[in-house]
């Protein structure tokens, strides 16, 4: 994070609010001309701190009430991440997260029934998966105040760089 200046964090959380903001928008707002924006913005991609951009679906809505949070551990450990990432190519799997510890792994899943969330367990068994718990998602408040954070962070380095003009001596 230490090559990130205030203003690659400000436009950062810019983003983080609304990834669809055009670089005028955010030049806009930050006070900055749209290519120096477009500038960083490619300069973040090209470093991997923005891996892409993404839509934020309604599962509920698109007719997927069925959201699962499935734990496990991985029977054949030396195999690990070869089974963590057949469970990634199961269609329903949002997102598989793999720990240190026990359980080792926990897998967002969605479905259109409690059948399919059968089938999913089904599969991770099959691919010799422990399961230690599932959890039915009953709301979820994802999104938290990261473009907040961000500007925390912006402001932060923007007083470390003051203070540290302020005291090299000028000559």
């Amino acid at each position: 994070m230490s090559s990130l200046d205030a203003i690659d964090l400000k436009i950062l959380a810019e983003l983080s609010s609304n990834a669809r903001a055009s670089f005028v928008e955010i030049g806009k707002r930050l006070n900055l001309h749209p290519n120096v924006v477009a500038y960083r913005v490619n300069k973040l991609r090209q470093t991997g701190i923005i891996k892409r951009y993404v839509v934020d679906l309604d599962f509920e809505k698109l007719g997927l009430p069925e959201q699962v949070y499935i734990a496990g551990t991985v029977g054949n450990r030396s195999d690990r991440d070869s089974v963590l990432k057949q469970i990634a190519t199961i269609p329903q799997a949002v997102r598989v997260t793999s720990f240190l510890g026990a359980p080792e792994t926990l897998v967002f899943f969605i479905g259109k029934n409690k059948s399919d969330v059968e089938m999913i367990i089904s599969k991770m068994k099959e691919l010799d998966v422990k399961i230690e718990y599932t959890a039915s998602v009953i709301k979820s408040y994802e999104h938290g105040q990261v473009s907040e954070f961000l500007r925390i962070l912006a402001h932060e380095a923007n007083e470390r760089r003051n203070s540290m003009a302020w005291r090299t001596p000028q000559t």
